[in-house]
Parts: structure tokens; sequence; C-alpha cells
């Protein structure tokens, strides 16, 4: 019970805005990421991070990460958002509820990857939704600028084989 007690008053004299930071440190964010994700910038995370490192004197981010998550647990506040589940509670019917009986990816369960917005910003205005790979290319350049990129790329190829090529018959010279 004290070290309950000891680790609410430890909690508890954490500002809101260092518990905020310290949630996504130790959700394995880097300064850049938590920055972005907070809307402040990188230096004023590691201001928060040294802050809380100076009360608590712990030598690095991972020790205080440690340490924060361990006060988090002996507080009773997960640190996934998660709350705890009474064991008692669940019953045989309740556990497992939302699993299929027979559990399979079909394709029609994954969604295509997309680039960040700002990707392509500026290139299609009239599009609200982001393209990705081909379909942007074909959208800026069309098709027969992909024909382009191929006789470029291909090009390239032979170029990079004709410099090995080379490369390996001069240096079959010299040995």
């Amino acid at each position: 019970m004290n070290d309950e007690c000891d680790a609410r008053d430890i909690y508890e004299g954490l500002t809101a805005k260092q518990v905020e930071v310290l949630d996504l440190l130790v959700a394995h964010r880097t300064t850049k990421e938590i920055s972005r994700e907070l809307g402040i910038a990188p230096n004023t995370v590691d201001q928060r991070i040294a802050a809380v490192r100076d009360k608590w004197g712990t030598s690095n981010r991972k020790d205080t990460a440690r340490r924060y998550a361990e006060i988090r647990e002996l507080c009773g506040k997960p640190i996934c958002g998660f709350s705890y589940l009474d064991p008692e509670a669940q019953t045989a019917e309740s556990l497992g509820q939302d699993l299929p009986v027979d559990p399979h990816f079909v394709l029609s369960d994954a969604r295509p990857m997309e680039l960040p917005m700002g990707s392509f910003q500026g290139w299609f205005e009239d599009t609200p939704e982001p393209l990705a790979g081909l379909e942007a290319f074909d959208r800026k350049f069309g098709r027969f600028g992909r024909l382009g990129m191929i006789l470029v790329l291909a090009l390239l190829m032979a170029m990079t084989l004709a410099t090995v090529l080379a490369i390996a018959d001069v240096m079959g010279r010299l040995l």
C-alpha cells in the first residue's frame, strides 16, 4: 500500500503536458513523432522529458519511460488506455465472442496503402483523396509518360549493364 501511495504522489507531481509526452514515450515514439502528434516543437518534447528526468533522477529516456510505466501500473492506470477487467466478471460466453469460428484472411480484408496527402500536394487540385503509385504517375503524365519512363528505365539498365561489363573486362585484363 505504501508503494501505491508513493506512486500516486509521484504521478500527481507530473504536469498534464508531461504526462502527455510520457504516454507517447512509453509507446516507443521518437521525439519527432511525439512533437508531430502533439503539435509542439521537438525541443519542447525534450525539455518536458528532461524535466521529468531531473525530478526522478533517471539517467536516460529509457529509464524514465520504464519508471513511468511502473508508476502507472502501481497507480492502476494502464498505459494503453484500457481499463482493467474483473476476472470474476468474465464468463465463458464473453471470452472470445468477437472471434469467428474459422478465422482466415481474404483479399477483401486488405486495404490499399496510401501515401500522405502532402506527397502529391499541388499535383491534383480536383482530387479529394490521395493517390499513390502508378495511379498518381498516370494522372500526372498519362500513358505516354509511363511508356517514356519505362524506356528511360530500360536505357538506364542497359547503360548500367554495359558499364559493369566494361569494368569486368578491364579488371580481367589487369589480372
